[in-house]
């Protein structure tokens, strides 16, 4: 599925390009994204340090939507390394209308901690917009896709074929406050993994502003001596643009 997905991936970009060229989007392109910083020092009895970083492109267009997340996460105690976490997604829809498109999505997960040497995941399904208000938005996502996992101890790879179920919600409480939650469902005949991400967003100034947020990622089976759920707590400044 995998080598399904990425021919697939370039058939859509390729696909966006000669539309642009053809004049098929008439609207100027609009790109948009949010970079965010993070970090944590303590010293004393534990000396520890954190650094979390991320980077949101997206652009929408009248026929095709892009997106590219970027997400590193480390952290340090008493010199030793603790965490180290690296993800990158890639995601193309093709839009039928307003609220209706095909969803394709690509994503690897490399976590120097979790007994995995890498975590890949594609997928193709059908897009909804429940909502698509500027002060309400949500989505939801559902199709087949290919799970590929490299195991670090033992360089077995397992391979199987999944359902992917996905949400998002983004609520403007006020002018300045913002609530985000996505979650997604994984499953799996040998393995099933969840995630959950709640945010809140606060704008400080102009383009900068502060981000809350809780994660929890669930992975049904995890190699031995290695938890099943992996909760993250953030604290980060974001700049829009």
């Amino acid at each position: 599925m995998i080598r399904l997905c990425v021919p697939a991936l370039l058939f859509f970009t390729s696909a966006a390009l000669a539309g642009a060229e053809a004049g098929e989007e008439a609207a100027p392109p609009s790109w948009s994204g949010a970079a965010e910083l993070g970090t944590l020092v303590t010293s004393g009895n534990t000396d520890s340090s954190s650094l979390n970083g991320k980077l949101n492109v997206k652009h929408e267009g009248k026929v095709w939507d892009k997106k590219l997340k970027l997400a590193a996460r480390n952290s340090k105690e008493d010199g030793e390394t603790s965490k180290e976490k690296y993800n990158a997604e890639l995601q193309l829809d093709r839009n039928f209308s307003k609220r209706s498109y095909l969803a394709s999505l690509l994503k690897q997960e490399r976590d120097r901690f979790s007994g995995f040497s890498y975590q890949t995941t594609g997928a193709i399904g059908y897009g909804y917009r429940i909502f698509t208000d500027k002060a309400l938005k949500a989505h939801i996502e559902v199709g087949p896709g290919y799970r590929r996992d490299k195991i670090k101890d033992t360089g077995v790879t397992e391979e199987e074929w999944i359902a992917r179920l996905a949400g998002k919600l983004q609520w403007m409480i006020s002018p300045d406050v913002q609530l985000v939650q996505e979650i997604s469902a994984e499953p799996g005949q040998d393995n099933s993994v969840y995630e959950s991400e709640t945010s809140l967003e606060s704008q400080v100034i102009g383009a900068l502003a502060t981000k809350l947020s809780y994660s929890l990622t669930y992975t049904d089976k995890v190699p031995d001596d290695k938890v099943n759920t992996d909760r993250e707590f953030g604290v980060t400044l974001v700049y829009r643009f």
